[in-house]
C-alpha cells in the first residue's frame, strides 16, 4: 500500500478527473465493476514495468456526475502488490501527491470563475 492518502476518498467532478488524470498519463481500464485509473512506471534499473493504479467509482449527485476515488496501488506485471522496488513506490507517491495538487488547484480555479 502506498503512503500517500491525499486522494483515498476525494470526490471530485467527473470530467475534471478525467482531464486531470489523462494529462498526467493515466488511462482508464479494468471492468465496470473494478475501473481503475492507470499508468505504468519504468523501474529504469531494471527495466521492468509497474502499473500505478487507482480505483475508483462514479457517484451521480442532483445533476453532477463525480468520481470518488479509492486507495492507490502499484502492482508488477503479474498482478502482484509485493516485491515493488522502493523506488518505484517513491515515484508513485510523487506522482499521486501531484495528482491531488492538480485536482485541487484545478478544482479552486474553476470555483473561482
Amino acid at each position: 500500500m502506498l503512503r500517500n492518502k491525499k486522494l483515498s476518498g476525494v470526490s471530485k467532478p467527473l470530467r475534471l478527473v478525467e482531464q486531470v488524470l489523462g494529462d498526467q498519463g493515466f488511462q482508464r481500464k479494468g471492468s465496470k465493476e473494478a475501473p481503475v485509473y492507470r499508468m505504468n512506471i519504468l523501474d529504469a534499473a531494471t527495466h521492468q514495468s509497474y502499473a500505478l493504479e487507482i480505483p475508483f467509482r462514479e457517484e451521480r449527485k442532483k445533476d453532477d456526475h463525480l468520481v470518488r476515488l479509492g486507495d492507490a496501488y502499484v502492482r508488477t506485471g503479474t498482478g502482484e502488490e509485493e516485491g515493488v522496488p522502493r523506488a518505484v513506490s517513491l515515484a508513485a507517491e510523487c506522482k499521486l501527491s501531484e495528482v491531488a495538487d492538480y485536482l485541487t488547484t484545478y478544482h479552486h480555479a474553476q470555483q473561482l470563475h
